[in-house]
């Protein structure tokens, strides 16, 4: 074999191997460009009175606490599912079927759960409502702490 034909030999195979490479990533960031077309939303914030009003109207609502375990067994709002914010994935597989559903999220003070509802509306959630100031002020707004 002479030296040409190595050489387009050579260039043939990095020429297969870089269109080998490219379907490949092409095939593995698919699902982030489709995750990327679908609808972004706005979370609310909203004041303790506006969730007691909720709340008293018997709106099929789902109540978040995502504190740790530990501040959860010490008290919560009635009703109130525990999520640890540290197991975001967990979270996100259990409220998956109430997509649609008014989610109401709170954490102490209201900072941590402004950025869980912030992931949850990018990840599609519709109606996603954080908890201004957390259970700190649902307790200051005189709202009802199970134990």
């Amino acid at each position: 074999m002479d030296r040409k034909k190595k050489i387009y030999l050579q260039y043939g195979a990095i020429f297969i191997f870089i269109m080998v490479f490219g379907i490949i990533n092409f095939l593995v960031k698919t699902p982030e460009v489709w995750r990327s077309s679908m609808p972004k939303y706005n979370y609310a914030t909203i004041p303790p009175k506006d969730l007691m009003d909720l709340m008293s109207r018997n709106t099929e609502l789902i109540i978040v606490d995502a504190r740790a375990t530990d501040d959860f067994k010490n008290g919560y709002i009635k009703g109130a599912t525990n999520f640890p914010y540290i197991n975001l994935k967990k979270m996100e597989k259990a409220l998956k079927k109430d997509r649609g559903k008014i989610i109401v999220i709170y954490s102490e003070d209201g900072k941590i759960s402004k950025e869980i509802s912030d992931v949850l509306s990018n990840l599609g959630f519709s109606n996603i409502k954080n908890l201004d100031g957390g259970i700190n002020a649902w307790i200051a707004a005189g709202g009802e702490v199970v134990k």
